[in-house]
């Protein structure tokens, strides 16, 4: 006979303590007289008790009990409950919850019957049986204010606080919500396998936001059910006075929220090696600059010191000196570029660094000492230089070391973390999991989604590529993996040239990808030998192109607006035109079109198309972009074209006359010319066909654009 199969457990209830036996002698008292009618089990986390009561409690309540000698947080200990847990369901609770008699079924029933659900969360009630609002939407800076200022008792009533309560809501009806107290919630095992657990750098306060937002960002519904109801006797400890030790809890939390989610910082992450090398280039130039000064003062104290120094040799004024300051700054910099001081692997080795260091300050000196004998008046002390020397090795050294520090405590907080996108298979994402729980995360945060991942959601309904890469800018990714699947090769295929587009960096797992280690550009990355890709430098969506043409787009419209007047006089209202065309990703666009001949427009050829600059303030248009096609010969396009369009504006000066017209051999042509302007986008070639385009009407003397 085999061994007997372990039963199934419906729900797991996970309540994390910390000094509150009364809260949880309830919490367990409830539970159990709420006599649930599903397998259960209860895991309670004890957080730095102070005795043995909780123990006891547990013991004789029927729970299982884990002491933790430190305080751990609400997150991590949450984690620890989840990876105990062995239920189809697990609900976390607070100590402070009462549960209601057939609450617990309630909510295991919506969430069975609606399997796209990830969280499910009962309707909370105060001790005195009104409602709590517990279903919230997400926090807006006003919201904030109103929340956590003195602002919130001058207007109780205000609109922007009512809607993020929810208050004009009956609560009686399930609906989905942005996000619930953590105080109950019901999660689903395959969402949290997905999503994972809480985020352990909340130690308390906001970790229920982002798990409810994140479960969303994945296409898991987060859900407010009245039906199951509970009691929470909340207590805000944030609201206890300004800057309290929950209020301090709090705003920390709020910080690192705003710092995992918020677009500047998320902006920063993306350019995090620019930032650091501009941050590193300007800590060196000043730390040059001080070393500087302090050769030229001490050379200035020696000679008030040793008697007849300065009569013999006397030092210039420091304002002698500001010629040649900004010049060893320079020559420093220029010579650290060249010894690779700002590249990311010798940052990485203190070690490495500080030779290199030794060899640019040496080799600085040695040429600001040899520009002196350029000079007849010799307007520099030798000595000087020589002083400056080891100071200015060991100020950048030191700078250098510092900001090293500074930049592995913010880490060393789980502020700041790389958030990485791994594309893998479902096996391959087992094992890298196991991986980085073995090595640690090196300031990555890893973002899991399978190849092989079923469209189990309706969240995930849709292309399966612009599912994953729409997914990189929900996550914040500032970094992608993606690795060879050998069961479906030609979806990453498809993938990758996806992922470059995005212009973030991408590292590429072949198959075989040990015998890579060694190669160039290849280099190791959690044991893998990874291939480093990055996008190419310039984008037909680069920022550079949409500053020109908002510039050149308003520059036009302020000069030519009277140009524009005469021309409607000259043509009596008649010229102005507009007609329907696809343009970006094949969404239609109504682009006005001016019929100009004679005219000021004959003479002036870009004031035929004075009419469509609006569109490009509002980045429907571009000066330069791909060719319009009219609904009929999109659809004599090839299939490749009509499935995925490109996503570039349409060029208003870039349209030939005719070239929205003609058969399927004109489509075909139209659809190669539009997919080579985006792959080898540049600035220069925007001029050359803008040039080429004015040169075309100023032959044609006033024809169509």
């Amino acid at each position: 006979m085999g061994a007997p199969c372990e039963p199934r457990i419906d729900v797991s209830i996970i309540i994390v303590h910390f000094r509150t036996p009364e809260l949880l002698q309830r919490c367990l008292e409830t539970i159990a007289a709420a006599r649930v009618l599903l397998a259960h089990e209860i895991l309670v986390e004890d957080n730095a008790p102070l005795d043995g009561r909780a123990a006891e409690l547990a013991a004789r309540l029927g729970a299982r009990y884990r002491r933790h000698d430190e305080n751990l947080g609400l997150g991590r200990a949450v984690n620890q409950g989840l990876a105990a847990a062995r239920g189809r369901y697990l609900l976390n609770l607070n100590p402070d919850i009462e549960v209601r008699p057939g609450s617990i079924e309630a909510l295991v029933g919506f969430m069975d019957a609606h399997p796209a659900v990830g969280i499910a969360g009962p309707r909370l009630l105060d001790p005195d049986g009104s409602l709590q609002y517990s279903a919230r939407t997400f926090y807006t800076l006003r919201v904030i204010l109103l929340r956590r200022t003195f602002l919130g008792r001058l207007f109780p009533r205000a609109r922007a606080l009512r809607e993020h309560l929810m208050m004009d809501w009956d609560h009686q009806e399930a609906r989905d919500v942005d996000w619930m107290l953590g105080g109950a919630l019901c999660v689903r095992r395959e969402a949290c396998q997905d999503v994972g657990g809480m985020d352990e750098r909340f130690f308390l306060y906001f970790e229920d936001v982002d798990w409810c937002g994140r479960m969303q960002r994945r296409g898991w519904r987060v859900v407010y059910v009245p039906q199951a109801e509970m009691v929470h006797a909340h207590q805000r400890a944030s609201a206890r006075g300004f800057l309290s030790r929950g209020q301090r809890a709090h705003l920390e939390s709020g910080l690192r929220f705003w710092e995992k989610w918020g677009w500047v910082f998320y902006l920063g992450r993306r350019h995090a090696t620019g930032i650091r090398v501009a941050a590193t280039l300007a800590l060196d130039l000043a730390l040059l600059s001080a070393a500087f000064l302090a050769a030229y003062f001490t050379r200035y104290a020696l000679g008030l010191l040793i008697p007849n120094w300065s009569e013999a040799k006397p030092l210039f004024a420091l304002r002698v000196y500001a010629r040649f300051i900004p010049f060893a700054g320079l020559v420093a910099l220029l010579t650290f570029r060249f010894l690779g001081l700002y590249r990311r692997e010798v940052w990485s080795e203190p070690w490495r660094e500080l030779g290199q260091l030794f060899k640019g300050v040496a080799i600085t000196s040695l040429v600001v000492l040899a520009s002196t004998f350029l000079f007849a008046s010799r307007p520099m002390s030798r000595f000087t230089i020589v002083l400056f020397f080891p100071y200015a090795l060991i100020g950048v050294a030191l700078g250098r070391a510092l900001l090293r520090r500074l930049v592995a405590g913010v880490k060393g907080r789980r502020l700041h973390l790389r958030r990485i996108a791994i594309f893998a298979a479902r096996g391959r994402i087992d094992e890298l999991r196991r991986r980085f729980a073995e090595h640690g995360t090196f300031g990555y945060e890893p973002l899991f989604l399978a190849h092989d991942d079923e469209q189990r959601r309706a969240g995930l309904a849709g292309d399966p590529l612009e599912r994953r890469v729409r997914f990189l800018g929900d996550e914040r990714a500032a970094e992608a993996v993606l690795c060879d699947d050998p069961g479906d090769g030609a979806f990453v295929a498809r993938l990758l040239p996806r992922l470059l587009a995005t212009r973030l960096p991408v590292l590429y797992i072949p198959q075989g990808e040990a015998a890579l280690r060694g190669a160039r550009p290849v280099r190791d990355f959690m044991g893998y030998g990874a291939i480093s890709l990055q996008g190419g430098p310039q984008s037909v969506r680069s920022p550079a192109k949409r500053l020109i043409d908002v510039g050149l787009a308003l520059a036009l419209l302020a000069l030519g607006w009277p140009l524009h007047l005469l021309q409607l006089l000259a043509q009596r209202g008649a010229g102005c035109v507009s007609e329907t065309l696809v343009g970006r990703r094949g969404r239609p666009l109504r682009r006005p079109r001016y019929a100009g001949s004679g005219g000021p427009a004959a003479r002036i050829p870009w004031l035929r198309h004075y009419p469509a600059l609006g569109r490009v303030l509002t980045g429907e248009m571009s000066i330069a972009g791909i060719i319009p096609l009219t609904a009929e010969t999109f659809a004599l396009t090839d299939e490749d074209y009509r499935r995925e369009p490109p996503d570039a504006p349409v060029g208003i000066f870039t349209a030939a006359g005719g070239c929205a017209q003609g058969g399927q051999a004109a489509a075909v042509e139209i659809a190669r010319r539009n997919r080579q302007y985006v792959e080898r986008w540049s600035l220069s070639e925007d001029l050359r066909l803008v040039a080429a385009a004015l040169r075309r009407g100023s032959r044609r003397g006033g024809g169509q654009a």
